[in-house]
């Protein structure tokens, strides 16, 4: 099994294809533009010292001044973190005030006239660990999948935030020691490695924290890593066999980024070969407009409609020219439905209109199938059963942008 990672800047995005046995699994792209140059452009993951503008209890929402054109969108949910003892029904006037000042994070950008979402579950990644201040527990990403090793790296991680592989990795959380989440790229790694990454995020969270000790609301206290090292940051993973950068500036930055702080990866980097188009391996360039469409060809001869708005998504299933029973191009459709969900970042409520079907077995074959299309995904995904017309509603966790969002913002 090989895991492969692409990166290619072209006009100011960077685009990242990963690449699983020579098949295409997952692309994303991202403005290399400097935040200061459009402070709206890059901000998810952005850390804030903000000032509570109004509560408005029939929304269960408040607004937050985080220095932006428009005001930051704090649901009752994301406020709850601020409240040790808050419940699910805990609500946001219990949560905040206006005029208070308070520690928030971007967790989707502006989008037309709406301000940024936010939260005050803020969370601080690492490369192998991500700091959760408002939560006193040891999670292991869903990602990894085997049960031995998941009880391995949070031993680890508990024995590290009690210092049993040197100095005490001690935040203070919102209601006793901060709470940590184990990422994919922990796998395999020692003890004593995980301990040190934990004391490299610990300490930016120190350094976060006196800083807004400093400042006075809005003020923005951490932003992330460039696009091309948090693209190393996030996709390298412990079986990932290479990682080809094109572009010479490019190659510089993530070079130096491993050097610095993952040198173990200094082996698997190369730079594109000159005068070859990086995209053109395994036809990512081609797959890429597919992914860019509205129509998806089926092999065997049936085709998708896929139609994205700002509310939702819908996938028509059509059998084209396909012979066979429709339980065999749902199957196919399914399969591919999966992929291209992924491959286009897409999120929130999903409809899928498949062929009708009379038995009861065909159906829940297609859910499985389309169930085992998410395998390892990232961002969780709840699948409902299929109605007696043959729909299917399911959901997937928003990303930041969809990719055809994200190449729109291509300079």
């Amino acid at each position: 099994m090989t895991h492969e990672v692409f990166m290619s800047v072209e006009n100011g995005l960077l685009r990242v294809a990963q690449v699983q046995d020579g098949q295409l699994v997952s692309l994303s792209a991202d403005p290399l533009g400097k935040a200061k140059d459009n402070p709206e452009q890059r901000i998810t993951g952005q850390i804030f010292l903000g000032h509570v503008a109004r509560v408005v209890p029939h929304l269960q929402a408040a607004f937050v001044d985080i220095g932006l054109e428009r005001d930051g969108f704090l649901g009752a949910r994301e406020a709850r973190a601020l409240l040790a003892d808050a419940d699910r029904e805990t609500p946001i006037e219990a949560c905040v005030q206006a005029g208070d000042t308070v520690l928030v994070q971007v967790v989707r950008p502006p989008q037309g006239d709406k301000g940024a979402q936010i939260t005050a579950d803020v969370t601080l990644p690492g490369r192998a660990v991500v700091l959760a201040p408002c939560r006193n527990r040891i999670a292991v990403s869903r990602s990894i999948e085997d049960e031995e090793e998941r009880q391995r790296l949070a031993d680890a991680a508990e024995a590290a935030r009690q210092g049993k592989h040197g100095e005490a990795v001690d935040v203070e959380g919102m209601d006793g020691p901060a709470g940590w989440v184990i990422r994919t790229a922990a796998i395999g790694m020692d003890a004593e490695s995980l301990a040190m990454d934990m004391a490299q995020v610990a300490k930016s969270w120190e350094t976060l924290i006196d800083k807004a000790e400093d400042s006075q609301p809005p003020a923005l206290l951490h932003e992330d890593l460039g696009p091309i090292e948090k693209a190393l940051r996030d996709f390298v993973r412990a079986d990932t066999t290479s990682v080809v950068i094109e572009g010479e500036a490019a190659f510089r930055t993530g070079r130096g980024f491993c050097r610095e702080h993952m040198p173990a990866v200094l082996e698997l980097l190369s730079a594109s070969q000159e005068g070859s188009i990086l995209f053109d391996r395994y036809d990512i360039a081609g797959q890429l407009e597919i992914a860019l469409s509205r129509r998806v060809e089926l092999p065997s001869g049936g085709w998708l409609m896929i139609e994205t708005t700002e509310a939702m998504t819908t996938i028509d299933v059509n059998s084209g020219a396909h012979n066979g029973p429709a339980v065999s191009v749902n199957l196919e459709a399914a399969r591919m439905i999966a992929r291209q969900i992924r491959l286009r970042s897409l999120g929130g409520l999903i409809a899928i209109d498949f062929i009708d079907m009379s038995s009861d077995a065909d159906n829940e074959a297609v859910l499985q199938a389309l169930d085992e299309g998410f395998q390892g995904d990232k961002n969780p995904v709840r699948i409902g059963p299929m109605s007696e017309f043959g729909v299917v509603e399911m959901t997937r966790r928003r990303e930041t942008m969809t990719l055809a969002q994200a190449m729109r913002q291509q300079a």
